[in-house]
């Protein structure tokens, strides 16, 4: 875990800060980072994910990439997602 980590990076998720995704899938970019240490930020409007499906798509507020897209859990592979 990296210094002033809170948690490690979130696995696949249903619910992250009150908001359902369309299918369970795991935080990637902002989102991860927020919910990993626990920053205290405004959330974006749109937040990213990485689903099961080989298929990007919007939904609810939420965009999922494919597999293939998932960056490296570390603050780095988070940032350059973002």
């Amino acid at each position: 875990m990296e210094q002033g980590q809170k948690r490690p990076f979130s696995g696949p998720v249903s619910v992250l800060h009150g908001r359902w995704l369309p299918k369970t899938a795991i935080p990637a970019g902002y989102a991860a980072l927020i919910d990993a240490f626990g920053l205290a930020v405004p959330i974006p409007i749109t937040l990213a994910a990485i689903g099961r499906r080989h298929k990007v798509y919007q939904a609810q507020g939420w965009k999922l990439y494919t597999p293939r897209h998932e960056p490296e859990a570390s603050l780095t592979g988070h940032l350059t997602f973002a």
